[in-house]
């Protein structure tokens, strides 16, 4: 029977891949104040025994780049009155291993190490030799006798403490993940410290749960993109990246901003000469070599260098530059030659595959010869560079074979390699035609080691699009999704993004620039934790034989596993701890090349839209709750918790904090004491919680001293949260797409259209306000005559939220006119004369003439 069941678990492993994904627990260390800084006591409710020999392993890496690192990793206290301790000393890696006041022990771990990768480190008590031992990587580093009985007992703390005569305050910057507890070899307690939210860790053996302190979870801040940075300036600024310092340089026509990403501040300062101009289409790089930061017009065949201590820069744009002909073209600098490279462009309707190199040395500027493989021209696409920065890799694009836009314009979908010593291009690969096409931010990412890439890709047939993270191959044509998406306002040339790498902080860095009519520029900065988790992504229809025969094949070995270990379970007379594998990988069959921009997975936005009538919250119309199974239950809310729920979920959004535990007792329970109010709402929310886990995975918590409600990992589909993310991400230029995204949300009815509460009035009348001068805003420059349909739907939204609302009026007679509709639209006029004198007690003073004329 066992060999069996290897040989299932075999097929199973083989019919997918597995995919180690980041987890674990970072802990606030001197940076933050005592009070929030991380504990992490690991069994609460009871102690450790130590009558078995006992082994408690845990992995462990720094936090890179803070002043102070001195502290606590791990206390373990008995029942004696020991303390036995791993005390970190300093940035440098040196620790000491301490049992009470007679034993100490000096060790140290490679910086490189310690900060670069994950530490297994382990404790081991052997109760025959009375002796405890300290493994690092299972090398044995120290052990020290240690005086300790069958009624021995140990509690174990990592970070700070609370514990009466032990209390401290002092922990180091760290991660840790995998705690593991074996006795006699057998594991008796496992923690991964998988965990995305709360102050709780489970134990997957015995189920027991630790209680932590001030939380930072690994898992989402390698899945989610966070904004770090937004700002606007004039003209057409640039950005440049100096990654050895993790400084992004936003060049502006007359300041120099830096940020900083490892202090997350932002710093300008005003050049001490102002340049006249900085033309449309600069570009900016920064030389890691001589540490100078250059701005250059390609067609001025000019490039300025940064004087720190002026500064100034060295060299002036024409006052009247003419217009580009480089826009979003690929640049490197080479230090085989130390010359900047640039690739591409477009302009003056031409798509551009020219090489041009300027030399530093002797700053020369020539177009040079290439043989190889054909480069078409094109531009938008990504090039990142080998180690030695003597080849670059150039990904996607487009352009057209020609480098006329007008004849056969296409996107590229290739890997090239341009190599500077040769002067050759080299076809890698083609990635298969998606269905949904899309291209590339500037730079690419190259991880030679690993043989991969990164790049952010996104839709260019839209103006609310978005920026989604690929790591790919760089011998073979496959890509995965990697974190969440980050929001992108493209409007071609008028528009720009980019992505850089922080190798000390290891963070990816995302950047976008939109220029706006006004010609102001917005500039948002963006990171996530390196390397970024896998976003899932459901397969599409038309993926290939191979995979879909490969996942049903993953479904079927996985049954059949579970049916085996099932039956094999029920015949066991005795009850065996199990052995659980430290690492939690993802299992997944072996993804076909997809295309990011599928609009069943992602919207422009970046919101999931699995058109589904399960797992859904709607507040526009009739307020609906709807359960995994597709079932509606909303009548299992009361008024009361209906009223509860709501009051957390719209003050979460209000201003991501919540509402205090007060403001919900005086809102509510007015007329109630304190204590009345507490007790009533503490029945209330424990039966909230419960009739939501039908619905999704929800989280209601008091962590930051407000209640605030979560929906977890895209569980359930709230049809609020779509609508405020697209009020947050309104762009200059209202579209039909961005209107159609508006309109899937409120085409129900008005918000919360029954619900009739006092605080309740401020959100109804913000929600409303806004959809009425989106719709106008919209139709004030759209033609009634091309699109007569579409806005007699924006005029009844309108009438959802204001039925008095003159504009409507006018828009759904003038568009049922159009439409043919002449009875209809007079009827809509005198229904709209009734309803107005109802509410005035006066007519209506325009006619149905004046209206539609």
């Amino acid at each position: 029977m066992k060999k069996f069941i290897y040989l299932m678990t075999g097929l199973l492993l083989f019919s997918g891949e597995l995919y180690s994904q980041s987890y674990g627990l970072q802990f606030s260390s001197h940076e933050a104040i005592p009070e929030k800084r991380t504990s992490l006591n690991l069994i609460p409710e009871e102690s450790l025994c130590l009558n078995e020999d006992t082994e408690i392993s845990f992995d462990l890496k720094f936090v890179p780049g803070l002043n102070a690192y001195f502290g606590y990793v791990i206390r373990l206290i008995t029942t004696d009155n020991q303390n036995i301790d791993i005390v970190s000393v300093d940035k440098f890696g040196n620790f000491n291993f301490v049992i009470g006041e007679s034993f100490s022990y000096a060790f140290k771990i490679d910086s490189s190490s310690l900060y670069g990768k994950w530490n297994h480190c382990e404790i081991r008590f052997d109760k025959i030799l009375k002796e405890v031992s300290f493994f690092l990587e299972n090398r044995l580093v120290t052990k020290s006798k240690l005086n300790f009985t069958n009624a021995t007992f140990c509690k174990v703390f990592f970070g700070t403490s609370n514990l009466p005569l032990y209390k401290t305050i002092d922990v180091p910057p760290m991660y840790l993940k995998d705690i593991a507890i074996s006795q006699n070899k057998k594991r008796k307690y496992f923690f991964p410290l998988s965990e995305t939210i709360g102050n709780k860790a489970l134990d997957i053996v015995e189920k027991k749960v630790a209680e932590i302190k001030n939380p930072v979870w690994i898992a989402p801040k390698h899945l989610h993109w966070k904004q770090v940075q937004t700002f606007e300036t004039t003209a057409t600024p640039s950005v440049a990246f100096d990654k050895k310092n993790e400084i992004l340089y936003i060049i502006s026509v007359d300041t120099l901003y830096q940020f900083s990403f490892k202090t997350n501040q932002l710093s300008g300062a005003k050049l001490s000469k102002s340049r006249q101009v900085l033309p449309a289409g600069n570009q900016s790089i920064f030389d890691d070599r001589s540490n100078t930061l250059y701005n250059l017009f390609i067609d001025e065949k000019t490039v300025s260098a940064y004087d720190a201590e002026e500064n100034s820069w060295k060299l002036n744009f024409s006052a009247k530059p003419k217009l580009t002909e480089f826009w979003h073209a690929n640049k490197f600098i080479s230090d085989v030659d130390s010359a900047l490279y640039i690739i591409g462009g477009y302009g003056m309707l031409h798509y551009k595959n020219l090489v041009q190199r300027y030399s530093f040395r002797d700053r020369t500027w020539e177009v040079l010869p290439t043989k190889g493989a054909f480069f078409m021209p094109r531009y938008l696409s990504a090039l990142g560079t080998n180690a030695t920065n003597d080849t670059a890799y150039i990904i996607g694009g487009y352009g057209s074979k020609t480098g006329d836009q007008r004849v056969a314009s296409k996107y590229n979908f290739e890997l090239m390699t341009y190599s500077v010593r040769s002067r050759t291009f080299n076809h890698i690969y083609n990635f298969k035609q998606p269905e949904k096409e899309f291209c590339f931010a500037n730079s690419l990412i190259v991880d030679g080691k690993a043989n991969q890439f990164y790049g952010l890709i996104f839709p260019i047939d839209r103006f609310n699009s978005h920026l989604q993270l690929i790591r790919g191959s760089l011998s073979s044509p496959e890509y995965e999704f990697l974190g969440d998406s980050i929001p992108y306002s493209f409007h071609d040339i008028e528009s720009f993004a980019d992505l850089f790498y922080c190798p000390s902080s290891k963070k990816l860095v995302g950047v976008t620039l939109v220029s706006a009519a006004n010609k102001s520029t917005s500039i948002k900065i963006f990171t996530i934790d390196f390397p970024p988790n896998r976003l899932i992504v459901t397969q599409p229809v038309n993926a290939s034989n191979k995979s879909m025969y490969w996942f049903f094949a993953s479904l079927f070995t996985s049954a059949l596993l579970i049916i085996i270990i099932f039956l094999l379970k029920k015949r066991r007379k005795q009850n065996q701890t199990p052995v659980i594998d430290k690492t939690i990988p993802i299992i997944q069959p072996k993804p076909a090349f997809q295309s990011l921009a599928v609009e069943d997975t992602l919207s422009s936005h970046g919101l999931y839209e699995n058109v589904r009538t399960s797992s859904a919250i709607f507040l526009f119309g009739h307020f609906e709750v709807i359960d995994k199974e597709g079932n509606d239950i909303t009548r299992q809310f009361t008024p009361l918790l209906k009223e509860i729920f709501l009051m957390i979920l719209i003050y979460t959004f209000k201003d991501g904090k919540g509402v205090s535990s007060d403001k919900l007792y005086e809102t509510i329970w007015a007329d109630k004491p304190i204590k009345d109010a507490r007790n009533n709402f503490s029945v209330n929310i424990v039966k909230l919680k419960s009739i939501l886990e039908k619905a999704g995975s929800t989280s209601i918590s008091k962590e930051t001293g407000k209640w605030r409600f979560e929906i977890l990992n895209n569980s359930i589909k709230l049809d609020y949260q779509q609508f405020f993310k697209l009020a947050n991400e309104k762009p200059t230029f209202i579209d039909k797409n961005y209107m159609s995204e508006l309109l899937a949300i409120i085409n129900k009815g008005a918000f919360l259209r029954e619900a009739q509460y006092t605080w309740l009035d401020d959100s109804k009348a913000t929600v409303s306000d806004f959809v009425i001068n989106t719709i106008l805003s919209y139709t004030s420059k759209a033609s009634l005559q091309s699109e007569p349909d579409f806005i007699l739907k924006l005029a009844n939204c309108i009438f959802q939220f204001d039925q008095m609302n003159e504009e409507a009026l006018e828009l759904k007679c003038r568009s049922l006119i159009i439409l043919g509709r002449h009875g209809l639209g007079k009827e809509t006029y005198l229904n709209f004369t009734k309803e107005y004198i109802k509410n005035y007690g006066q007519d209506y003073v325009r006619t149905y003439a004046e209206i539609i004329g």
